[in-house]
């Protein structure tokens, strides 16, 4: 069975996903750091058993000669909602489950931490990233239980699609969480309602 395991919000530069995020939930978000292997970085708030990450191109990497994950490479416009990520426990049993074209597992650390994380070899995953990345953190603890408590605590994560019946069996099948809601919609959206300390957010 898989976890959620945290929510991913893209931009174009990370200051611009922490003011937007800080803007929307007024908390602070804290942590975070690079990854050299695709050229990002982020920041993270907890979110009570999971966390939200904002996460965009870091500016002091080079090129690179393959696609970054979450489809970074291709973002623009403002902040938002792009992608979500599950924990498994048993990574070649997620990877037979998962959906076509969710990828292969890679290697990635960031300071002390080290994880494998289904990457496409395009950057996007499936339904355009509406299916989720698949992680496996090789035993170590969620950075979510590290990171602060501010009070703040996921309510629902909202996956609309046009195709989102395609998602469904997997889900059914692969994942028991009530806060994960499956609706049909003419665009690809993510949407997660947060309680704050100032009372329920919605981040699209």
């Amino acid at each position: 069975m898989l976890t959620l395991d945290h929510i991913a919000v893209s931009a174009e530069t990370l200051e611009q996903g922490v003011d937007f995020i800080e803007a929307a939930l007024g908390v602070p978000m804290a942590g975070g750091g690079r990854h050299d292997i695709f050229g990002t970085h982020n920041k993270l708030l907890r979110l009570g058993d999971t966390y939200l990450e904002v996460i965009a191109i870091d500016p002091m990497a080079g090129d690179l000669s393959y696609p970054r994950w979450f489809d970074l490479d291709r973002f623009n416009g403002p902040p938002r909602v792009s992608n979500w990520i599950c924990r498994t426990g048993n990574a070649k049993a997620a990877l037979r489950a998962a959906l076509e074209g969710t990828g292969p597992m890679v290697e990635v650390c960031r300071d002390d931490l080290k994880w494998n994380i289904t990457v496409p070899h395009s950057g996007r995953l499936p339904l355009d990233g509406c299916a989720p990345a698949i992680i496996d953190w090789g035993g170590q603890s969620s950075p979510a239980l590290s990171l602060p408590d501010l009070g703040c605590k996921l309510k629902s994560l909202k996956i609309m699609h046009p195709d989102v019946a395609r998602l469904a069996p997997f889900l059914n099948s692969n994942l028991n969480d009530p806060r994960v809601i499956l609706e049909r919609s003419e665009n690809a959206t993510l949407e997660i309602q947060i309680e704050t300390p100032s009372g329920l957010k919605w981040l699209k």
